[in-house]
């Protein structure tokens, strides 16, 4: 999730643990083990995208680095003399707000490498968005309330009702999936592979995907928490693999590493990019797009038709439209999305 709910994570479970024992900082001591797994950003290479796409979520995530990279967030505190009497808390502290990071990552769609290094694979429960403010803010009430009180139910009430807000999630996302189901049934298709991904807000809307006969789907689902869930149709593409690619670039040994490293980025999810100008050759991550049930990616790879050489896509036009429709979707609904006896009118008539 975002870096400051990391924060906040880290803070609650600080608190909640050590309060008594590290009055004041136990909070500000897990907040910076709660953020500290996100210095992974800096691994990074303008020429080479990747790097980004192997390393972000990757080492500092894992189960296994939970220890390391909780002492080296704790190591500032441990250099001040205000701490000198209270080390082992301090550790643990930090401990305890860096193991919240790769756990509540999981729960998103991003894909965590928990288990690094005895695998690769990346986790992806698909629980919650990537913001979600009805998370967050109950957290925030919480850490400043036990931060000025000294007294840790309130923070303690906070972390259960984060948890209970994320079970629901898994319950939204078991709403969305049946709706798609039922999609692909009025379809005629049979599902080999589906994804079904939140989108940020406060668990309404999802992306739904599916692949059928080597075809990409791609539609809105709307689970408005006390309504039937709503679907709106989006569209669909040929799902693309290595041989798909120009000639140029399956000869090309970089370009096949840089597709192999996105196809299991991407969860083999990937799709040619609309036939623009801007778009030739390009095929996009199709998790994440600005509206649910778009074709136009946020990010991709392009490969150059004469060389094979290859570099990161990103759509020319401003996503900011789209974004502002889906924000106002959160809040006034959006009249587009259907119920399925709707969708099949047309087709019974």
């Amino acid at each position: 999730m975002d870096t400051i709910t990391h924060g906040v994570l880290g803070a609650a479970v600080a608190q909640s643990a050590l309060s008594g024992r590290l009055p004041r900082r136990a909070g500000m001591i897990g907040a910076i083990g709660g953020m500290a797994a996100d210095l992974d950003v800096f691994i990074y290479s303008f020429n080479d995208p990747t790097v980004g796409w192997t390393f972000h979520r990757h080492f500092t995530h894992s189960l296994i680095f939970i220890p390391v990279g909780g002492l080296i967030a704790a190591l500032p505190f441990l250099l001040m003399k205000r701490f000198k009497d209270h080390k082992r808390e301090v550790i643990l502290a930090a401990v305890i707000g860096y193991a919240t990071h790769g756990l509540l990552d999981a729960f998103t769609s991003y894909g965590t490498q928990l288990l690094w290094p005895f695998s690769n694979l990346r986790v992806a429960w698909d629980w919650i968005g990537i913001v979600d403010p009805v998370y967050t803010i109950p957290l925030w009430i919480g850490v400043i309330w036990t931060a000025r009180t000294h007294r840790p139910k309130a923070v303690r009430v906070a972390l259960l009702l984060s948890c209970l807000y994320i079970c629901f999630g898994g319950w939204q996302r078991h709403r969305a999936i049946e709706l798609q189901k039922d999609m692909a049934a009025m379809r005629g298709h049979k599902i080999e592979y589906s994804h079904v991904i939140p989108a940020p807000g406060w668990l309404m809307f999802w992306r739904s995907l599916y692949v059928s006969n080597g075809r990409l789907y791609a539609d809105g689902i709307e689970t408005r928490w006390f309504n039937s869930a709503l679907a709106l149709e989006g569209g669909s593409a040929d799902l693309t693999t290595f041989d798909d690619l120009p000639a140029s670039a399956k000869s090309n040994a970089e370009a096949r590493r840089r597709f192999e490293v996105f196809n299991w980025f991407a969860g083999g999810l990937i799709a040619p990019v609309q036939a623009t100008e801007e778009g030739a050759n390009a095929y996009g991550d199709m998790r994440f797009t600005a509206a649910v049930e778009s074709l136009t990616p946020l990010w991709g790879l392009q490969f150059d038709p004469a060389s094979g050489a290859s570099r990161r896509w990103a759509p020319a036009t401003n996503q900011s439209r789209e974004l502002g429709r889906s924000l106002r979707s959160l809040v006034l609904g959006d009249s587009r999305f259907k119920s399925p006896a709707e969708l099949r009118a047309p087709t019974a008539q």
